[in-house]
Formats: C-alpha cells, sequence, structure tokens
C-alpha cells in the first residue's frame, strides 16, 4: 500500500503512441478469408470492416481492456477481451457458419401490452433526463419484451443490434443488447450488450452544443472520477467520505462522523497488467467538486456506493469491468444509455494534462452534472 502513489505517479497516463490491434477474420470450417467482416471494440467508436483476405486493424490511443466484437453476414457472432498494454497481432479468428434450420410458422396475434413494456424500457434504457428526450429508438421491432412476475420484471433482449439516434451528445449507437432486467419489487435495472458508437455530422454550431452535453455528461462521471484516480487527481476534483455512526449514547443523539478517504484506502493494484480494484468494508460517497475556473465553489454528491462483492475492478480507461459488483445510489445510479459515451472520449484538456500537474488541472472546466446524469453502464 505504501508504494500505491508511486504506481499511480508512474502510469503512462500521458503516453499518446497509438497502439493496433491486428487480426485475420476466417472461416472456422475451411480456414477461408472472410471479407466486409464488421470488426470493432464495443463501447467505442473504433471499427472497420475487413479486408478482401479478411484481415483487419484497429488503432486506439491508450492502453485498456477491450472487447473485440466479430460479425459477419450468415456467421455466429464472435466476441473476445483483449488486454492492450502494445500493439497486439491476434491469432486467426475463426468464426462459425449459422446453420439454417426449418422451423415451424405460427400465426402470433398482436400483443396487447407491447405498447405499455416498449414505453417502460424506453424509460429505464434510455433514462429520463433532458439528454435522454433527445434519444430515438430507430428499429424498436427488434426488441423481444416479456413480463414476468406478474408483470412486475421486465426482461428484454435483441438478436440483431438496437440502433439509437442520440441527438444531444452527436452519436449513433449500436447496440446489442444481451441481457435487460427491470425488477420493480427489487427496485434494480440491470443490463448488459455491446454497443458501437457512430460520430454524427452536424453543423459547426451543433457540433458545438454536442460538446458542451458531452463534457457535462463526462465530468463527474463513473469514469472520469476513476481516470482521476489514476492521474493522481482524485483528491484535488473529488472528495472521498464514509460515513457513519461513530457510537450510541442513550443520553443524547447518535454521534455521526464522516472519514475522509483517500486514494490508498480504497484503489489497490492486482496482480494483472493494466486492471486495478476498488474496495472498502463500508459505503462510501464520492463529492465531485465545482469551479469557477479560478476557485472551488463547493462540492456536490455524485454517488453512494455499497460494493456487493469484496472488489470492483475498473482498468487504465476508467471503465468498470464487472458493473454488478457494485450499487450505485444518486447520480451515478440514475444514469443511462444517452449518458453513455464512448470509452475513446477523452477531453481535450485532460489528454493534455499529467499526473500530478494540479495547477494545469484545476484549470480544466469542470461543471457539476445535472441530477438525473452520472456513470451507471
Amino acid at each position: 500500500m505504501k508504494h500505491l502513489s508511486l504506481l499511480l505517479l508512474l502510469l503512462p497516463f500521458a503516453c499518446f503512441a497509438q497502439l493496433r490491434i491486428e487480426g485475420r477474420v476466417v472461416n472456422a470450417t475451411d480456414g477461408k478469408s472472410i471479407p466486409d467482416a464488421s470488426v470493432y471494440l464495443t463501447n467505442t467508436t473504433i471499427g472497420q470492416k475487413s479486408n478482401a483476405d479478411g484481415t483487419f486493424s484497429l488503432n486506439i490511443l491508450r492502453a485498456g481492456q477491450y472487447d473485440l466484437i466479430v460479425t459477419a453476414i450468415g456467421y455466429e457472432g464472435y466476441r473476445e477481451t483483449v488486454m492492450v498494454n502494445e500493439s497486439v497481432k491476434l491469432p486467426d479468428i475463426k468464426i462459425l457458419p449459422k446453420t439454417t434450420m426449418m422451423k415451424d410458422v405460427r400465426i402470433v396475434g398482436k400483443d396487447p401490452k407491447r405498447a405499455r413494456k416498449l414505453r417502460i424500457f424506453k424509460e429505464q434504457f434510455l433514462g429520463s433526463s433532458a439528454i435522454a428526450n433527445q434519444c430515438k429508438i430507430l428499429n424498436p421491432e427488434i426488441l423481444d419484451l416479456r413480463f414476468t412476475k406478474g408483470e412486475k420484471q421486465l426482461l428484454a433482449k435483441t438478436n440483431d443490434f438496437l440502433e439509437i439516434e442520440n441527438v444531444a451528445l452527436g452519436y449513433k449507437l449500436k447496440y446489442l443488447v444481451s441481457e435487460f432486467v427491470l425488477d420493480e419489487e427489487a427496485g434494480t435495472v440491470v443490463y448488459e450488450g455491446a454497443v458501437l458508437f457512430e460520430e454524427k455530422d452536424g453543423t459547426p454550431s451543433e457540433k458545438s452544443r454536442r460538446e458542451k452535453n458531452r463534457l457535462e455528461v463526462y465530468f463527474g462521471s463513473s469514469t472520469h472520477f476513476l481516470r482521476q484516480v489514476l492521474a493522481n487527481q482524485a483528491d484535488v476534483n473529488y472528495l472521498v467520505r464514509n460515513f457513519c455512526i461513530k457510537g450510541i449514547d442513550p443520553h443524547l443523539s447518535n454521534t455521526f462522523k464522516y472519514d475522509t478517504l483517500h486514494p490508498k484506502d480504497y484503489i489497490h493494484p492486482t496482480d494483472k497488467r493494466g486492471i486495478y480494484a476498488m474496495s472498502y468494508n463500508d459505503q462510501v460517497d464520492i463529492y465531485h467538486y465545482l469551479s469557477n475556473h479560478t476557485r472551488r465553489m463547493g462540492a456536490g454528491l455524485v454517488v453512494t456506493i455499497t460494493f456487493l462483492e469484496p472488489d470492483m475492478f475498473f482498468d487504465s480507461n476508467g471503465i468498470i469491468l464487472n458493473r454488478k459488483s457494485v450499487l450505485f445510489r444518486n447520480a451515478w445510479g440514475k444514469s443511462r444509455v444517452a449518458e453513455l459515451l464512448p470509452i475513446d472520449f477523452w477531453p481535450e484538456t485532460e489528454e493534455k494534462s499529467l499526473p500530478g500537474d494540479v495547477e494545469k488541472n484545476n484549470d480544466v472546466p469542470y461543471q457539476r452534472i445535472r441530477p438525473a446524469l452520472g456513470g451507471l453502464r
């Protein structure tokens, strides 16, 4: 633990040498190259079609853990987790042709509850913020929606990409929903899937407005906080506290205590390069400092974290790897897909900041996120 500060300062945070993931997509049955396969890194804007010989090359700016997705017409999908600390050349990616099976044709009547299911799904998947109101699902017909537990639980999934247009942030998302569970009794929403971001064109004024919205979503989010931890700036731009009842006096009211925590108290290195752990033996509150470019103006609570597992793991991009290990309340817990940003989104001001460069970091125009925004994935 005493070496943690040194570890954080030695992170390659300001290293911008371009890294590359290379490989080839082939038919698993005969070894022939597959051209025009879609190859992309989920949660990013990084993707391309494979060449005539099945090869591909994806350029990334930062080390980290990425999920590589390969899809091709007539073939089964492929997914692989790739840890990138230097340029990687993958072995041939072998994908299987889909087996076509004749199925009985069933005539299914119109679902009278479809509109209600879709409305609930949109509210919980996209959210109800001002940004969510500027999102549109372009192909909702592909959604498989089902009620269970007496309509107290809504399940959803897709076999193809759900296309979402986010006008406020300037992205088109292609989201393959592998799991969506809304449990009203438990008060929880869980969803997972692979997503590819496409940058939308726009006028200079539209791009300026989108960038402002992106920054408002980003600063104060879980991704920003974890990146600030790795940049040794968490104590500069955030306040992390543990709230507890110190003792109970029968003649006095309960004595409350706030312990201020520092990264050495809740961040721990792991035995895997580029992967870090966050943990604490109690719940923690995280506040984001507000700034008017010259001085702090107070702090706003962005999340209360309850650890459901011993460790929450994250990579050098500040991306949480086991989201089900924690329960987020407050702003982070209310965020949805509408506030989702690609992993490769880094504000220019943050890209130029060096670990420990407090003066420069204080010049970043941080803004408090709206109560409905945050970083839940």
